[in-house]
């Protein structure tokens, strides 16, 4: 089966072009409108903006409806003023307020590049959160100080490990992002799902197939039908039993490292008809330059320009530079039936 990305399936006329600016603007007019505070409108609606962006559209303006419900419903907090306490020398602990993580994230970062410098590493762990993001948004920023980074989150029970029936983990993504001499840092993130939720979502409101077998069907058998899995939320670990042990270190560094809810507990977020569990977040960062390598950037570079000699292969991230320059100059395709959806 030929698979079709979005912009293939849908024709122009469904579609609607739309500046970085009219993204963001949008975004923030509609988190406004349900009761979100300045800053953290300003923060949501930057993050949408860089979502559709760089990719993955998915997490852009496709999220946005599901923002708005999670603050309209009053389970997550319009006006949250995230806490962060230093608890040991190279440690960061956050209280998000019920707020999204990217607050109190904003709030920690500088003392979190601060400790990683005097230390060489340095955590940051934070609860009472909602994500529903790209993590590589959490990891380049340290990346562009100079530091190496690792995020971990998990997310609502959607993943059934490899061998099991039904779903135990998250998607629990994870991101890495590393500094580089004189160009943009090497930046990734994946879900430890085949397929990301909100990729097969967007698959089944576009209406084409996955490319790979993403998740399991009505009938509990491994499928490519995007619309099938949006409804059973029954989705495959990557790389069956290796997969699943990517997705448990995420449930235990994120959730149980940080004290926030399990992946399987769902019992607040099924009762205000939330897409997210109140999750947990656990971010490193370690600075090359207290690790005793003066050659570290030399070597980080030489492992790049091998990957870039290869036919075919790029530097795993790289190709949100092309997409960020595109979007930059032509700004974005955005779903019309979307756009209808949030009345413009």
């Amino acid at each position: 089966m030929t698979y079709m990305t979005g912009l293939q399936a849908m024709s122009e006329s469904e579609m609607k072009r739309l500046s970085l600016a009219d993204v963001r603007a949008l975004a923030k007019e509609k988190l406004a409108s349900v009761g979100v505070d300045e800053r953290g409108s300003d923060n949501l609606a930057d993050l949408i903006m860089c979502c559709e962006r760089d990719g993955p559209r998915s997490h852009g303006l496709m999220m946005l409806p599901h923002y708005m419900q999670a603050f309209s419903s009053g389970y997550a907090k319009g006006d949250a003023s995230p806490s962060i306490e230093q608890i040991a020398p190279a440690i960061l602990r956050g209280d998000g307020d019920n707020g999204y993580f990217q607050l109190a994230s904003e709030l920690a970062r500088p003392r979190l590049v601060q400790l990683a410098r005097k230390h060489g590493i340095a955590g940051f762990t934070c609860s009472n959160i909602h994500h529903l993001s790209a993590l590589r948004f959490e990891t380049e920023p340290l990346a562009e100080q100079g530091l190496i980074a690792f995020c971990f989150v998990n997310s609502l029970a959607l993943i059934v490990p490899h061998g099991g029936d039904k779903p135990i983990f998250g998607t629990n993504p994870m991101s890495f992002a590393c500094p580089r001499e004189g160009v943009a840092p090497i930046v990734w993130d994946q879900a430890s799902s085949v397929v990301a939720l909100m990729d097969i979502k967007l698959a089944a409101t576009e209406g084409h197939a996955l490319p790979v077998y993403g998740g399991l069907d009505h009938e509990g058998q491994p499928s490519k039908d995007a619309k099938a899995i949006s409804e059973t939320l029954s989705l495959l670990p990557f790389a069956e039993h290796k997969g699943t042990g990517i997705a448990l270190m995420v449930e235990i560094l994120a959730a149980a490292l940080s004290g926030s809810l399990l992946s399987t507990q769902t019992e607040e977020k099924d009762s205000f008809g939330a897409l997210n569990i109140k999750a947990g977040v656990t971010t490193f960062a370690i600075d090359p330059a207290k690790w005793g390598n003066p050659l570290f950037l030399a070597q980080v570079e030489q492992i790049a320009q091998s990957i870039n000699k290869a036919p075919g292969a790029r530097v795993p991230g790289d190709g949100r530079l092309k997409k960020r320059a595109e979007a930059l100059a032509n700004g974005v395709l955005v779903n019309g039936e979307l756009l209808a959806r949030l009345s413009i």
